[in-house]
């Protein structure tokens, strides 16, 4: 599916600006849509490890496979995590569970970032941290930590949580990874704020905090008032699904910092449900999922299996009726005009200064030199009027208009909506 949306000519900016970064591996690491480096954003050594299969396909359907691949792996660790406790068959039900949860399959779909290593990552590390698997638990700590910033605040809160219950249990080699799991996540933070952002070229203030900065509002259609209903919707989206069985497991207090990355946020894409931003809460939330229906099972068995059946049937139904991957915009069979723009693209010569909107962006990405709109100034700007829907084609078209109209651009060719233009100005 998520090739479809990729070759249809639906997937958005975000898979340019990766494919940009990581296609540049061993030249900075930039994308034209953060100016810069990835890293001063973000800090995603993970991403390292992407670099060698988008170079092998040389095409952004790699990152999409892999995005896919790396959901698919949080259903393993739920599996052995609740087989520590139920009947195979109950741990084999649970684990069908990740496969099913509408946020996750949101995330699996959406384009690719970072933070789709984070549920898998997430949950193969507290699998290890649960059997004392201490070495695989190291390995999946590091794997953990590169994949995004936020993740050494999650993890910090998640190794204090932790060193209390090693610490009442009398486990010392808990405590004692507990605690270097800890010192690990600080040191992290700090070494990307302290220094790493500053050695990528980073000389403003760090872009994400717009999320939160309610005194300065750039956007108001994109932002939300702190009653809005969305909030609490989002949260009843995460827990419906599964019966709110993950309530019954202390575990689900892990999830709550992830929630409050979302919700404290005055712009509503970070709690709207099938973005990328789900994905720092989604494996504390299965994981509280898998121990409390274990708590459960321990007590009364039968509810135990009927709540796993109820949240199986929600999660279907969920996925199936009322999806946040919304497929029926995203899908759709690659038509004739998709075809021209694969044509209109393949002409493009190599590294072409050229500006364009998100759906054309995202197969750009290998061009070093491709942007979003006008913000770089680019020689050319390739637009397509069949999206006038679109967020940046409704800017670009009246510019274009009025830029053609004064001579500041030239129209160099047109087929079936699809535009080149070249600017004529300094």
């Amino acid at each position: 599916m998520g090739a479809d949306r990729y070759l249809s000519y639906h997937s958005g900016a975000d898979l340019g600006l990766f494919t940009q970064s990581i296609a540049t591996v061993f030249d900075g690491f930039a994308n034209t849509t953060e100016g810069g480096s990835h890293f001063t954003f973000h800090f995603s050594p993970i991403l390292y490890l992407c670099a060698p299969f988008l170079l092998a396909a040389h095409s952004a359907l790699a990152l999409v496979a892999i995005q896919a691949v790396a959901c698919a792996l949080t259903a393993p660790p739920l599996f052995l995590i609740a087989r520590r406790r139920v009947p195979d068959g109950l741990a084999l039900a649970v684990g069908s569970i990740a496969l099913l949860y509408a946020p996750l399959a949101g995330v699996a779909f959406g384009d690719f970032h970072e933070n789709a290593f984070a549920p898998a990552a997430t949950l193969w590390l507290l699998w290890a941290v649960d059997a004392r698997r201490w070495r695989l638990a190291a390995l999946f700590l590091a794997l953990t930590l590169s994949i995004k910033e936020d993740q050494a605040v999650l993890l910090s809160v998640a190794a204090v949580f932790a060193l209390v219950y090693f610490a009442r249990r009398g486990e010392r080699a808990g405590v004692v990874f507990s605690g270097a799991a800890l010192v690990a996540s600080i040191a992290v933070f700090v070494v990307f704020f302290g220094a790493i952002r500053s050695l990528a070229g980073a000389h403003d203030t760090w872009a994400p905090l717009h999320f939160y900065a309610w005194d300065r509002i750039v956007d108001p259609k994109g932002s939300a008032p702190w009653y809005s209903i969305g909030r609490p919707a989002y949260f009843l989206e995460a827990l419906v699904p599964l019966a709110f069985a993950c309530l019954a497991s202390p575990v689900f207090l892990l999830a709550l910092p992830g929630f409050a990355e979302c919700l404290f946020s005055h712009e509503s894409v970070t709690y709207t449900m099938g973005t990328h931003y789900a994905a720092v809460w989604i494996p504390y939330v299965l994981a509280a999922f898998a121990l409390g229906i274990a708590n459960v099972y321990a007590k009364r068995p039968r509810l135990a299996n009927n709540l796993v059946r109820t949240s199986l049937v929600l999660c279907a139904i969920n996925l199936i009726f009322a999806s946040p991957t919304h497929w029926g915009h995203y899908l759709s069979i690659p038509s004739a005009h998709d075809a021209t723009l694969d044509r209109a693209l393949a002409r493009l010569p190599r590294s072409i200064e050229v500006g364009t909107h998100d759906e054309l962006y995202a197969h750009l990405g290998f061009d070093r030199n491709a942007s979003l709109g006008f913000a770089r100034n680019p020689r050319f700007v390739l637009v397509d009027r069949t999206f006038a829907h679109s967020y940046w084609v409704e800017q670009m078209l009246p510019v274009l208009a009025r830029g053609v109209a004064d001579g500041t651009y030239r129209r160099l060719s047109s087929d079936d909506g699809i535009e080149l233009y070249e600017r004529l100005s300094p």
